[in-house]
């Protein structure tokens, strides 16, 4: 892929995200992003101890993670920053090994894999009830647990597809842009917490005003630039490593196929 082919992708892909995010052309990757982020909130909220009950998303691109209480402030902190900070690192991993890739063959897989290992560990038929409050904000309900799981035996084999048949444009491409999608996905909490966009009512951002007492905007701008510092250093990596390999032949380096 070249640089050029690369850069313009980020653009579409930061276009996209601030002016097409509610477009049903989008509808899929906001699911999956979205489904990204609860992840974040699921594997920080394991990796600290707490026991994860269920993680979903909803039809109106909202999501729920649940997981047992850790009695710890800052434990609580680092969860609910775990689902933009998460899918931030997710995706500046993503560019950095887009950089190293052939064809992005093996990369399509990999999320195929960790959407399975989502669906097997985390999601259940029947969720929690989320609640009034939740359930307003986030569009959730118990049916969650069905549509997170049919959607991603969906996106899986529309992904595996695109693996084993689709062209190579396609899958360097389609690598590219679930990154940069996955690192700016704090720009539509921001959006709606200045009034642009989706309005939300329950979100991380006023989670972490709840627990620190600092506004919600400043969260939502603290992510915002956690995710664009990710994309580029995921991008300045692959710019490096073309440059280095630039420099000592063609025969330089490693690919993913």
């Amino acid at each position: 892929m070249t640089t050029r082919a690369l850069l313009a992708c980020l653009v579409l892909a930061t276009v996209a995200s601030l002016f097409l995010w509610q477009t049903v052309w989008l509808y899929p990757f906001r699911l999956l992003v979205t489904l990204m982020h609860e992840s974040g909130h699921a594997f920080t909220a394991w990796a600290l101890g707490a026991q994860v009950g269920s993680v979903t998303i909803s039809p109106a691109t909202g999501g729920l993670t649940y997981h047992s209480g850790t009695g710890s402030l800052w434990k609580e902190l680092l969860i609910s920053s775990g689902g933009y900070v998460g899918s931030s690192v997710a995706g500046a991993l993503l560019l950095v090994a887009a950089g190293r890739m052939r064809s992005g063959r093996a990369l399509l897989w990999g999320l195929v894999a960790w959407m399975v290992a989502v669906a097997v560990l985390w999601v259940p038929l029947l969720p929690p009830d989320p609640g009034s409050a939740h359930a307003l904000a986030t569009g959730s309900s118990r049916s969650d647990g069905l549509f997170t799981l049919g959607f991603i035996a969906g996106m899986g084999a529309l992904l595996g597809l695109v693996a084993w048949k689709g062209p190579v444009w396609l899958r360097r491409g389609l690598v590219v842009w679930i990154a940069a999608l996955s690192c700016l996905m704090a720009l539509q909490d921001i959006k709606g917490l200045l009034g642009f966009g989706l309005e939300v009512g329950v979100s991380d951002a006023h989670t972490m005003a709840r627990l620190t007492y600092l506004p919600a905007p400043l969260w939502a701008a603290v992510w915002m630039a956690v995710s664009l510092g990710a994309m580029w250093l995921g991008l300045r990596s692959i710019l490096r490593r073309r440059r280095l390999m630039a420099s000592r032949g063609p025969m330089a380096g490693l690919s993913f196929r």
